[in-house]
């Protein structure tokens, strides 16, 4: 509690006013400066002012901490970051509570107990780094490599995961991304390259939002809710958002539809119906830039009728008229989708439908539209190890060929069946145990089990759900504290920029870089093995400045230093305090590029090329570009270089080429009393690392469970009511928040609250003693008044995956919602192995390999078959 004295008060005021009267040209700064520097509010003297990259999420906002007596003490957005211009969202504001965290892990730890037994003792670095080297060495020496498996969640390492688990020869090498947007970039990969888009939405006329939170949680939230935002107030955009909820994107759009969920690919393919049918599309641009005829497009979407989609989704087939006309009329428009479509069992084919209404409609590539990601990149430094001689099952599963994001859920099914063996386990910024379906039954089960996983070895400064069944925790530290290069898509100028430590590492933390060179030199000490050869940079700072030393203009303006003093390369003008946005050095706003398809080949380019009779530009056995009208354009970065609305590849598995539609099956004759589970995240939290973060947590700590005001009184429940969720795999207690905000077959639990790791506040433990593992203790802790941590939902969620593109099927578990029963207390899961095992087997039958695959695609009658097809790992895995 804050305290001020008659003493303090004169003094602070007294030193306010002497402050004024010294210095009012700091004052006025103060006052119209847009950011970018900050002052004690005492003593008025200047912070330091260190610019650096984001990372509490995925997004890596440009930021600026401010720093004195060598504490962090406020941070802000970047004014020079064009992406981001200035802005972080509440995430990033709190981010150094991370460093700051009374619960983190500051020394190394072994267990000394039962896996999750929850007894540690400290250890030193040497110990630690000679136990795994051993563990590692063993595996080297007596076995195969891909035992060795590392799982990372957020990896913004700049390559240097990938470069050590190289080094070491090992494939088995798994992300999160199953979980997050896999089937989303599997659907847009092999239709026109990039596994993202860039939507315009400064400029646009109309958004077609499918199942996207924009505003707080989607992939760019800060910077594309800004754009949107300018979207709507400078160009008068309409915005149209299907979603199961009223999120705050449906509450900002003009129309929010609720659409049932899995459905929205239905909806999609509708309104490209009548757009087709109406010839209201872009003839030219599907001719020109796409692998099908508008005839073929408009015999294939005639089947897709707007009276067919409202059975499927719930709604009105005028209404989809009148959205797939306004949209057509509409010059520049877009669509946009994020996990609402994709995060089901046929996710990729609804991302594709999704997708095909920006490209129809011609809305590609130009002011306005449906744009391609913008990125620069880095470099690696030299010489880098050779690709691991064998693949890894665990990372390329043959029944998911275009799985080219891996299929992580599904990992702990396999190393249970023996798939693979894995003697090392490693996780990096991870905790599977919290995030993937299953949860603790499926991953704290696996974790457990020392046959199945005979060594685990966490990298975090966190005790999280999953470090708790570590045999040896290696305290890595916050971003805050470490270096790293960072280049993100997330605006139509492309940009890298640099995270680095504005604070020392605390206590015994070590960042990445630092301990898995002290392991490689461990494991090779006098470079026989050709290990060390790949890792003998002075510092992690000469790593990162040998990763910009060819970064186009970077080098010139001073590589590194430049970005230690800036934070961000190109610097592309300057933040305008009347408009908010990037102007130049004339004081115009800056213009993006479009048309980047439309750039056109050089002479020696086009030297020794071929072009065949689709005008693909053939040079070294790769296309290189498309002839158009007498001009050599790059086209695409695509494999044709043109939109494949047609997958050939898809159709030799089975699945079906073009944009189509496939329905759940559980979810065709639902019950009178059964619903669909979904889940989401409020923006001041992300899948599971923000709920020890107390300004976060104050803002939201529970999750009550959103139902439809209707259904409720169906049920029999109102606000605040304790009601029992019951899915396939188990059950859970939580509290109903009863709301219009939802569709009526849908009940959503949001992610991020629950715990049961991740330190005293994200537990709600807070009487237990502090400091545990080294880090200092925090009085505010004292001031926590809320005694609800909600309830987590993830363990009642099977493990269902689509067999394109391998993405967990969060929104398509059926449940039971009732007044909970006599016993039932709020906070109660229960969950078990067998059940979840049995829908991992169920969901694999629905791979090309699988009985239902065939059932699912009857129109693909003429495919020979899997025996036909020898399983292979496609390009670019």
């Amino acid at each position: 509690m804050l305290e001020i004295t008659r003493r303090k008060f004169i003094k602070v005021t007294g030193g306010t006013t002497a402050a004024a009267l010294a210095a009012p040209s700091m004052l006025r700064a103060m006052e119209t400066e847009l950011g970018g520097r900050d002052y004690n509010p005492e003593s008025y003297k200047e912070r330091k002012a260190i610019p650096t990259n984001c990372h509490v999420c995925n997004i890596q906002d440009g930021a600026v901490a401010f720093v004195e007596d060598g504490r962090v003490v406020k941070l802000e957005g970047n004014p020079n970051h064009v992406s981001t211009r200035g802005r972080l969202c509440a995430k990033g504001n709190a981010g150094m509570w991370y460093s700051y965290d009374p619960d983190r892990i500051l020394y190394p730890l072994k267990r000394v107990g039962k896996r999750g037994e929850g007894k540690w003792k400290r250890i030193s670095w040497d110990e630690a780094l000679n136990e795994v080297a051993g563990r590692i060495d063993d595996v080297l020496k007596n076995g195969d490599p891909n035992e060795i498996m590392l799982k990372f969640g957020r990896n913004r390492t700049g390559g240097v995961l990938d470069r050590f688990m190289k080094t070491l020869g090992s494939a088995t090498v798994l992300n999160h991304t199953s979980v997050c947007e896999s089937s989303k970039k599997v659907g847009m990969e092999p239709t026109w390259g990039p596994d993202i888009e860039t939507p315009d939405f400064a400029n646009t006329k109309y958004v077609l939002n499918f199942g996207s939170n924009i505003l707080e949680a989607a992939y760019f939230h800060n910077p594309y809710s800004q754009r949107i935002t300018e979207g709507r107030v400078d160009s008068n955009a309409k915005i149209v958002t299907f979603d199961v909820r009223l999120s705050n994107t449906a509450g900002f759009s003009d129309e929010w539809i609720p659409v049932f969920p899995g459905t929205d690919g239905a909806v999609a393919l509708a309104i490209g119906h009548v757009i087709l049918r109406e010839d209201l599309q872009d003839s030219d641009f599907i001719t020109d830039w796409t692998n099908v005829s508008v005839r073929e497009l408009k015999a294939h979407y005639e089947q897709f009728t707007p009276e067919w989609a409202a059975e499927l989704s719930g709604v009105p087939a005028e209404t989809i008229e009148r959205i797939a006309r306004e949209f057509a009329h509409a010059s520049p428009a877009t669509t946009y989708t994020y996990r609402g479509p994709a995060k089901h069992l046929y996710g990729a084919y609804n991302e594709k439908a999704c997708m095909m209404l920006s490209i129809m409609t011609g809305n590609v590539e130009k002011r306005g539209g449906y744009c391609l990601p913008r990125g620069m990149g880095y470099g690696q430094p030299q010489p880098e190890p050779p690709a691991p001689k064998n693949d890894s099952v665990l990372a390329h599963p043959p029944e998911f060929p275009f799985a080219s994001h891996k299929v992580s859920h599904l990992v702990p099914f396999w190393i249970a069946e023996g798939r693979q063996k894995v003697s090392v386990y490693i996780n990096y910024m991870d905790n599977p145990v919290y995030t993937n379906p299953g949860a603790e039954a499926v991953w704290g089960e696996l974790f457990r089990n020392e046959e199945l996983i005979p060594f685990r070895v966490v990298l975090t400064p966190f005790m999280g759900e999953e470090a708790q069944t570590a045999d040896i925790i290696l305290p890595d530290v916050p971003y805050l504290e470490r270096w790293e290069p960072e280049s993100m898509p997330n605006s139509l100028w492309p940009w890298v920029g640099l995270r680095q430590p504005v604070i020392a590492p605390m206590g015994e933390g070590k960042e990445h870089r630092v301990y898995l060179q002290e392991l490689i030199h461990r494991l090779d000490p006098d470079g026989s093995r050709g290990m060390k050869k790949y890792w003998n940079f002075k510092s992690s700072e000469d790593y990162v400045r040998q990763q910009f030393e060819n970064v186009p203009g970077l080098k010139e303006a001073g590589g590194l230093d430049w970005l230690k003093k800036e934070g961000v390369w190109p610097i592309y003008g300057k933040l305008n305090p009347a408009t908010g946005k990037v102007s130049d050095k004339t004081g115009r706003e800056i213009r993006a590029e479009y048309g980047l398809h439309k750039k056109e080949l050089s002479r020696a380019d086009m030297m020794g090329a071929t072009v065949d009779e689709e005008g693909i530009i053939h040079k070294n056995g790769k296309a290189i570009g498309v002839q158009r009208h007498g001009r050599n354009y790059v086209g695409f970065p695509s494999g044709s270089r043109l939109i494949n609305v047609r997958v050939a590849e898809w159709a030799e598995y089975g699945f079906n080429p073009m944009p189509i539609f496939k329905r759940i099956p559980w979810h065709e004759n639902l019950k009178e009393d059964e619903m669909i589970l979904t889940t989401y995240k409020y923006n001041v939290h992300v899948q599971s690392r923000t709920a020890s973060i107390k300004w976060l947590a104050e803002i939201v700590h529970r999750n009550w469970a959103p139902i439809n005001t209707e259904t409720a009184k169906r049920i029999g429940v109102k606000t605040g009511d304790l009601i029992r969720v019951e899915s396939p795999v188990g059950h859970l207690v939580t509290k109903a928040y009863v709301t219009e905000g939802q569709h009526p077959r849908v009940i959503g639990i949001s992610t991020g609250c629950g715990h049961w790791g991740y330190g005293r506040l994200a537990q709600l433990k807070l009487k237990e003693k502090g400091g545990e593992f080294g880090a200092q203790e925090d009085p505010d802790l004292k001031n926590v008044w809320w005694d609800d941590k909600g309830v987590h939902p993830n363990a009642i969620i099977p493990a269902v995956a689509d067999p394109i593109g391998g993405s967990a099927g969060w929104y398509d578990t059926v449940v039971k919602v009732t007044p909970a029963r006599e016993g039932d207390r709020y906070g109660d899961v229960e969950s078990s192995w067998d059940k979840h095992m049995e829908w991992y087997k169920k969901t694999m039958d629905f791979t090309y390999v699988g009985d239902q695959h065939r059932k699912m695609h009857p129109e693909m009658a003429g495919w020979a078959g899997p025996d036909s097809v020898e399983p292979k790992t496609p390009s670019g895995h």
